[in-house]
């Protein structure tokens, strides 16, 4: 299973529309995919109308050593060949639990071996943290013999996002030496961004092309067929399989597999 990470802990940078129509593109290809909902906020599961885990079989549970059952009780069927591991209100309490854990940053690698061979990609929608919660996340999706993997960054069309990039990668940086892994960042994202915003768009867009490394894998710009979708529960791409933003989830999907 090739398992890759939706960062960046600058929130509201469609993160998880990302990770949703990423995710459903990658199905629609042929690919048995697992959306992992990482994020205490919830939005994966929010935006896909995926009900929480029960009460005493929660990933958070399961992380922190409280639940030991077989993590496919918590997977949730949304379409064919697209489920996903929801998430539950006690995330809000996983940062604090794994402190205090072992192995904290292999948890979640160590979840998604027992359904190695049920998928073909994983898909983990971060959250917008820089602390262990994303590190496991970050962890889960290093290089592997025979695998593919790594980061892919959805970025706002602004100049905090500039310094947010920075400090993900610098993250990116001592993980990777402190835990010996081979961690790829694949590329930006820059998303729901609007041209007619001037050049404060237009300039910051320049800038994340100009970078070269990470390179800019897809552009998505602002679409209220992103917004329609997400309030029909399904990804752009069966709300509005024929739209321009669909194409470029699409795009964005052969780019990470290129």
């Amino acid at each position: 299973m090739d398992i890759f990470a939706t960062a960046n802990q600058k929130g509201g940078v469609g993160k998880t529309a990302t990770t949703v129509n990423l995710g459903a593109a990658l199905a629609e290809e042929g690919r048995r995919v697992l959306l992992v909902d990482f994020d205490p906020q919830g939005h994966l599961s929010e935006a896909l109308g995926v009900p929480e885990t029960p009460d005493d079989r929660t990933l958070c549970g399961w992380l922190l050593g409280e639940w030991t059952g077989d993590p496919r009780e918590m997977i949730a069927s949304h379409r064919d060949r697209l489920d996903v591991l929801p998430t539950h209100l006690d995330m809000a309490l996983m940062e604090r639990g794994l402190y205090m854990k072992n192995n904290r940053e292999r948890r979640l690698s160590r979840l998604l071996e027992h359904l190695e061979d049920d998928y073909d990609v994983c898909v983990v929608d971060c959250a917008p943290s820089l602390g262990v919660i994303t590190d496991c996340a970050l962890m889960a999706a290093r290089r592997r013999p025979g695998r593919r993997g790594g980061v892919i960054v959805p970025v706002e069309a602004e100049d905090s996002s500039i310094r947010a990039l920075r400090l993900l990668l610098r993250q990116i940086g001592v993980l990777s030496a402190e835990m010996d892994i081979d961690l790829d960042v694949l590329g930006l994202v820059p998303s729901r961004y609007d041209l007619r915003d001037g050049r404060l768009v237009t300039g910051t867009l320049a800038a994340f092309r100009d970078l070269g490394t990470p390179p800019v894998l897809a552009e998505i710009r602002k679409r209220t067929d992103v917004r329609e979708a997400w309030r029909a529960r399904v990804s752009v791409l069966e709300y509005a399989p024929t739209s321009e933003v669909a194409g470029w989830y699409r795009d964005l999907a052969k780019a990470v597999y290129a």
